[in-house]
């Protein structure tokens, strides 16, 4: 990570709203195998614990995502190296809020980061997972 400092921010802003992530495995079925084509890693944090609360416009929502679009951006800018075979798109779920049961209904915003890859071993896939989860751990941000 970057500075002391940044790591710093980051980890106050994981803790203010409760960031956490999960983890979505892509497989694709070809010739009756199943093979490992990408994952999703989706982080999710709220900022309030009312239950009524769902409008994606609203400035606190926004601001919860703008953090997690800015954790994404900064864990593929120097958490994990480049690969020539990896592939990725950050999407912030803009216009959604969702309301999950593993937080008591509490509505949430989410940031997916879409990797992809066209050949990879799986001690790359590996590796790559190995150094996302050192990334979002020093930022104090667990999986659920």
């Amino acid at each position: 990570m970057a500075t002391t400092a940044l790591n710093s921010r980051v980890h106050s802003a994981a803790t203010e709203y409760g960031v956490f992530w999960q983890l979505w495995p892509e497989f694709d079925a070809r010739s009756g195998e199943r093979r490992l084509v990408g994952m999703e890693v989706e982080l999710i944090g709220s900022h309030t614990s009312d239950l009524n609360h769902v409008d994606p416009a609203c400035p606190m929502c926004q601001r919860v995502r703008s953090i997690l679009h800015g954790i994404a951006d900064l864990m593929m800018r120097e958490g994990i190296p480049p690969r020539n075979f990896l592939m990725y798109d950050i999407d912030s779920h803009s216009n959604s809020i969702m309301c999950l049961p593993a937080l008591g209904n509490r509505s949430a915003v989410s940031v997916s980061i879409n990797f992809s890859w066209s050949h990879a071993d799986g001690h790359a896939c590996e590796e790559l997972l190995s150094e996302m989860k050192t990334f979002l751990a020093q930022c104090g941000i667990y999986q659920r």
